[in-house]
């Protein structure tokens, strides 16, 4: 079901085919308590099976993007007997994992609006979206090994297809702090705007993307996506399918006539309202 966290810890929103999700604890970093995760989880999920969503734009409040998980409920975590720990961190990072994959599997544009630090878990969204913008404030923080851990929740994944792998593990090894202007130079953000016009960029990136047609921009991310692990062949033969699949579309109809006439296209993919 598509709503707000119970505890609040997050906010949804759905508008003109974008769903705004807003990490909602700016006292706590906009960290995710671990119990809330299941339920992110079964938002993405729902989200996915949802025609009415045809974007995601993920922000925070406040000054901080997201710390990702709660370190400060680490804490109790050093207090417990070594066997206990692990046990307590291989119980919760399964949850994590299936929190990544369903965000990974969501088929439609994903807009990241980054204001303040991205850290840990926090950093997946913002490398994992198809377009992210930020203000001079935004600063991506790799400080795993800080607090001594290896990196988790997707972001090995993620950040050597946005930076290249060697610039990874240097980002990583070193907990560096990328800020704003080198993360524009780096690839992690596609645009750094002035904070006080940083939202409306956003919502107007995102809404752009949900007025493209549903199959062939669906189809742009997943055959992206794709790629890397494909022969030209199977890349070759996904296009066709795609082609075809694509011009049987309302949409195409639509687009064809539109470019014709000279008009901004009104795609029937489009136009599906929310129960």
């Amino acid at each position: 079901m598509i709503q707000s966290a119970d505890d609040q810890s997050y906010l949804v929103e759905l508008d003109e085919g974008v769903l705004r999700l807003s990490f909602n604890r700016p006292q706590f970093g906009n960290a995710i308590p671990s119990t809330t995760v299941p339920q992110l989880t079964a938002l993405f999920h729902a989200a996915q099976a949802d025609p009415a969503v045809r974007c995601i734009l993920v922000r925070g409040e406040g000054r901080m993007f997201s710390a990702g998980g709660d370190v400060a409920g680490f804490a109790q975590s050093i207090e417990q007997d070594v066997a206990t720990r692990q046990a307590d961190f291989a119980e919760r990072l399964p949850r994590a994992r299936l929190l990544v994959e369903a965000i990974a599997a969501f088929d439609r544009p994903i807009v990241a609006s980054v204001r303040g630090p991205a850290a840990g878990a926090g950093l997946f969204y913002p490398l994992v979206a198809d377009y992210a913008i930020g203000d001079d404030s935004a600063l991506f923080v790799f400080a795993h090994q800080k607090i001594g851990l290896s990196p988790d929740a997707g972001v090995t994944a993620v950040l050597p297809q946005v930076v290249g792998t060697r610039m990874a593990r240097m980002l990583l090894m070193t907990a560096a702090k990328v800020d704003a202007a080198q993360a524009l130079q780096l690839g992690i953000l596609h645009a750094v705007v002035a904070a006080d016009v940083l939202e409306d960029k956003a919502m107007k990136m995102a809404k752009r993307l949900a007025r493209a047609p549903q199959r062939a921009i669906m189809l742009a991310k997943t055959m992206t996506n794709a790629a890397a692990s494909r022969t030209l062949a199977e890349i070759l033969d996904a296009e066709t399918a795609g082609i075809v699949a694509c011009v049987g579309d309302p949409d195409f109809g639509e687009g064809v006539r539109a470019f014709i006439e000279k008009r901004p296209a009104l795609f029937p993919s489009t136009q599906v309202q929310p129960d």
